[in-house]
């Protein structure tokens, strides 16, 4: 797993451009969820030993198994004095039975909102970037596109204009954490295919940079 540079915002490409493939986002990206009437959300106590889990009634995504819930309860661990704006936060969903591992802030309260927040998930990794493409493109992101990560990752980033006037993007980072191992090999012990999966939002400086 890579490390964030000092200064992720240097890797950002100018709003209204290609981002650039850049592994470094792999360790944080960022995620949320479009508000879906009639989802009901519900996160496990953090006081329990398992993690956290986002579940409830979720929406059928197009050509995936998985559904969707919005995630505004989620990103309310990583908001901060009204970032990300409730319009960015209603524009992203996360999928139904992800387990919650994880958060970072590298903003530290300071400069341009940076924040991620991870989970895992018991599906593969080519089903959860085509949610991410589809809910995506659906919440109308723009620039919504794949690269490759480090390793055998790989990550979909795409911006969208705030109601605070900055752009945001968000970065989603699929990561296969335990394949799937072929039943005739492992007899009745198989496993299910988990993958790692981070969601990042940052704010873009008015100048793109």
């Amino acid at each position: 797993m890579t490390t964030t540079p000092a200064d992720p915002r240097a890797l950002r490409a100018p709003y209204g451009k290609s981002p650039s493939i850049r592994p470094a986002l792999v360790v944080l990206a960022c995620a949320a969820a479009v508000t879906l009437g009639g989802v009901a959300v519900a996160l496990v106590g953090s006081g329990q030993t398992t993690a956290p889990t986002v579940s409830g009634l979720g929406v059928a995504v197009p050509g995936v198994n998985l559904t969707a819930i919005g995630a505004a309860p989620v990103l309310r661990r990583i908001a901060t004095d009204g970032s990300p704006p409730k319009d960015v936060v209603d524009a992203l969903v996360v999928p139904n039975g992800a387990r919650i591992v994880g958060t970072s802030t590298p903003d530290a309260g300071i400069d341009l909102y940076d924040r991620s927040i991870s989970f895992q998930l018991g599906t593969s990794s080519s089903e959860l970037l085509s949610f991410y493409d589809v809910e995506l493109k659906r919440a109308h992101w723009s620039q919504v596109a794949e690269y490759p990560g480090s390793g055998a990752s790989k990550e979909i980033l795409a911006h969208r204009n705030g109601s605070d006037g900055y752009e945001w993007e968000v970065g989603v980072v699929v990561t296969p954490v335990n394949p799937a191992i072929s039943p005739a090999l492992a007899g009745d012990g198989q496993t299910s295919p988990t993958v790692g999966l981070t969601l990042r939002l940052f704010q873009i400086p008015d100048d793109g940079s």
